[in-house]
């Protein structure tokens, strides 16, 4: 295992366990920062363990990152909607 995937590895693991922060309770759904950043973290190691992929212009693995950059989005617009009206 070369240093490249034992560096994404460990990215994609830490932002595994920020995004564990998100919670359900009563009234409703919260993730707040840590639970963006972990997203954030996981959605860059995806990127980056399938970088010659997206270079090659793959269009499964465009896929895949677009999908994970818009469940981002939307989580990051219903944290802001839930600030706002909170």
């Amino acid at each position: 295992m070369n240093k490249k995937q034992l560096l994404w590895g460990l990215l994609f693991a830490i932002g595994l366990f920020m995004a564990a922060s998100y919670t359900i309770d009563n009234r409703g759904f919260h993730s707040g920062i840590y639970g963006i950043i972990g997203c954030a973290l996981i959605l860059i190691a995806y990127a980056g363990m399938n970088w010659e992929k997206l270079q090659s212009k793959d269009r499964h693995t465009r896929k895949i990152l677009l999908l994970l950059s818009s469940i981002l989005g939307i989580i990051i617009v219903l944290d802001i909607a839930e600030i706002i009206l909170g």
